[in-house]
């Protein structure tokens, strides 16, 4: 479900929910209160569409509650009335405050359960468990795939001269070089070190081998002054492939280590 997708019906739902609650507690007598219920798509809103939308249920509540309030209980003035939705609004601030804190914890873990925290690329079990849908996908309707393997040519070398925090930011601009290099629909992601992948669904033996080039370039470019970094790119090509994910990265792993014996920054590739 896309973050679109959940937001409106997090809109329709709340929406939904406060007609549901108006109605029932309408039609109640005054000694049953139904009214604190709104709090629930009020929440609902808070959770799936954000703040603002919040605050908008809350006071589209307030109304609905002062019109019932007024209405059914004898003696109910709108002042009155209103110093009761004053309550109504300090205890829905502080549970959307709470609720919103909570979300953003959540998208945080989520996002530290599948993202690397240096380069924002997946990691190495989110990277691997793309490739594996991808695989099952490719093997029920066999079209081409490709996996691209890289690994930075002597980093061990920048990390000793320049200082890990240069090896840092060095990476950081490697993942922005492959994202910049690489189709929308392509994954990327770090494998861990200074090793990196990509993988290209539809996308066949020429095109890879094409965009391992432009990849590798991209990478002369962007490091044209000191400390000069280049990279080994290992490349493999299929399609319907009977591999696994491991027998996958293993193959794309050798002939990214062919590519570093037949003397670094170049690509090899391998077709199964």
């Amino acid at each position: 479900m896309t973050r679109t997708t959940r937001h409106l019906l997090g809109i329709g739902g709340s929406a939904a929910l406060t007609v549901v609650i108006y109605v029932v507690n309408d039609m109640t007598p005054p000694q049953i209160r139904l009214a604190l219920l709104y709090l629930v798509p009020v929440l609902v809103a808070t959770w799936y569409a954000g703040m603002l939308w919040g605050i908008a249920f809350a006071l589209v509540a307030m109304a609905l509650r002062l019109i019932v309030e007024v209405e059914q209980q004898t003696g109910m003035t709108v002042a009155l009335s209103m110093v009761n939705q004053l309550s109504f609004a300090a205890v829905a601030g502080i549970a959307m405050v709470t609720f919103r804190h909570l979300r953003r914890t959540q998208e945080q873990l989520s996002l530290l359960a599948t993202n690397d925290p240096l380069t924002n690329l997946f990691n190495g079990r989110a990277f691997s468990a793309r490739l594996t849908q991808e695989l099952e996908r490719n093997r029920r309707y066999p079209r081409p795939l490709a996996l691209l393997y890289l690994d930075l040519d002597d980093f061990k070398v920048i990390n000793d001269s320049h200082g890990h925090q240069t090896g840092d930011a060095v990476l950081r601009l490697v993942a922005d070089a492959m994202r910049s290099s690489v189709r929308q629909a392509d994954i990327v992601g770090r494998l861990g070190g200074d090793e990196f992948a990509v993988l290209m669904p539809e996308t066949d033996a020429p095109l890879a081998d094409a965009a391992a080039k432009r990849l590798a370039a991209s990478l002369r470019t962007v490091f044209k002054g000191t400390p000069t970094v280049t990279a080994s790119i290992g490349v493999v090509s299929c399609v319907a492939a009977e591999s696994s994910t491991d027998e996958l990265l293993r193959r794309a792993d050798q002939a990214m280590y062919e590519a570093k014996r037949a003397g670094k920054d170049r690509v090899v590739q391998v077709t199964i």
